[in-house]
């Protein structure tokens, strides 16, 4: 009797997390998270041509000279923290295939960067599933699938870094929020797309300036193994200029400004670019700061828009993967402002056409993306005004 009873107490119990996982399985997100899985595991043997010119390479030199100890080489043109993860994936994951052990990485902070974004709409929407909703069009977004489960590219690492750090400023944890930066700017330079909406709430005195030198010691933590491992200083500090002196191309296979000019003018134009650029960040800096306007979760996504979408469009030698952040922020900021939905939309569609390479259909998308981007700030100018209005008819 007390086996019988034993057995029919298993049963039941087992009957019950069978139900359990069949109601865990259909709730949307779960089904929307293991298709995701899906969708990169299918991706997962494409081998792209950087991966074959430059990953596998430095895989395989990292095997080859002593996992760890390889960092004292002059091998890899990245900064050190992603070269980091090579070195485990090498050594912990060498029993995966070596495609899957280096896409890894980038297909776990695709996650990180839907994660962050689930943060940032739920301040919007407290109660509700539109924050589900957001991560989910983040892990389906096709530049996402495309970068790292395809392509092996570690844009989304640097990006997840940059939303975490709009997060962290919407939850006035400041400091928190230059070290997220600076993760970003140790392994991307592009991560410094972000930098105006930073200087932006230093001139209003949101942030003290002591808390920018979060940035480079948060580099200088992230180089100091390869430091340790043997490799100059003055090397590991020397990384991003190096970079900037590798390719001579106005634009490369990106649908911004430069499409219009002929690379021929490449030395000219490069410096006049990075002069405007920087002209038209502090334009928008001072146009800002002249308001009394607050900085509040839904301005500063605004303004970070502006920020991940104007450097790239007016700076020259960008590749086509360099509006990658800005495929993030615009859908959150559709989520932020609906009436305005056709942005994130605009944005993926140029930044996917992009990557497919075609010269004619780069160039239209460059025309539509600086429209884009034009509305977006005048969007911006137009609630300055009316938030200037509306504390001057208070005052009177």
């Amino acid at each position: 009797m007390a086996e019988n009873q034993l057995a029919r107490n298993f049963e039941a119990q087992v009957n019950k997390f069978k139900q359990h996982i069949y109601i865990q399985l259909n709730k949307p997100l779960i089904r929307g998270i293991i298709f995701a899985l899906v969708i990169r595991y299918v991706c997962l043997p494409n081998k792209s041509s950087d991966y074959k010119s430059f990953l596998e390479p430095w895989y395989n030199f990292i095997v080859e000279h002593g996992g760890f100890l390889s960092l004292k080489y002059d091998f890899y043109d990245y900064t050190p923290p992603y070269i980091y993860w090579l070195i485990i994936a090498s050594s912990l994951l060498a029993w995966l295939p070596k495609v899957i052990s280096i896409k890894l990485i980038s297909i776990i902070f695709d996650f990180v960067c839907a994660y962050f974004t689930y943060k940032l709409v739920r301040l919007k929407y407290p109660v509700g599933n539109m924050p589900t909703k957001a991560f989910l069009i983040v892990l389906f977004t096709p530049t996402v699938i495309y970068n790292s489960s395809l392509w092996s590219q570690c844009d989304g690492i640097y990006t997840a870094f940059l939303i975490a750090c709009i997060y962290y400023l919407s939850m006035q944890r400041n400091s928190l929020a230059f070290i997220c930066f600076g993760l970003g700017v140790s392994l991307k330079l592009q991560a410094m797309f972000l930098l105006p909406l930073l200087l932006i709430i230093w001139i209003k005195k949101k942030v003290s300036w002591q808390q920018f030198l979060w940035i480079p010691l948060t580099y200088l933590v992230c180089i100091f193994p390869a430091f340790l491992a043997g490799r100059p200083l003055f090397d590991l500090l020397l990384i991003y200029f190096n970079q900037s002196q590798k390719y001579k191309e106005l634009a490369k296979g990106v649908p911004n400004l430069y499409q219009w000019i002929p690379n021929r003018y490449y030395s000219d134009v490069v410096p006049i670019g990075l002069i405007f650029t920087t002209f038209a960040i502090l334009l928008l800096t001072y146009i800002i700061y002249q308001t009394k306007t607050k900085l509040a979760p839904d301005r500063l996504l605004h303004i970070s828009l502006i920020s991940v979408l104007l450097v790239p469009y007016l700076l020259p030698k960008m590749h086509q993967r360099y509006f990658y952040p800005a495929d993030i922020v615009s859908i959150i900021f559709g989520f932020y402002f609906p009436q305005y939905y056709w942005i994130p939309i605009m944005v993926q569609i140029c930044s996917l056409l992009s990557y497919l390479g075609t010269p004619i259909l780069i160039k239209i998308c460059s025309l539509a993306l600086g429209f884009t981007l034009c509305f977006v700030i005048q969007k911006l100018q137009s609630t300055l005004n009316q938030s200037q209005d509306i504390q001057i008819h208070e005052f009177s």
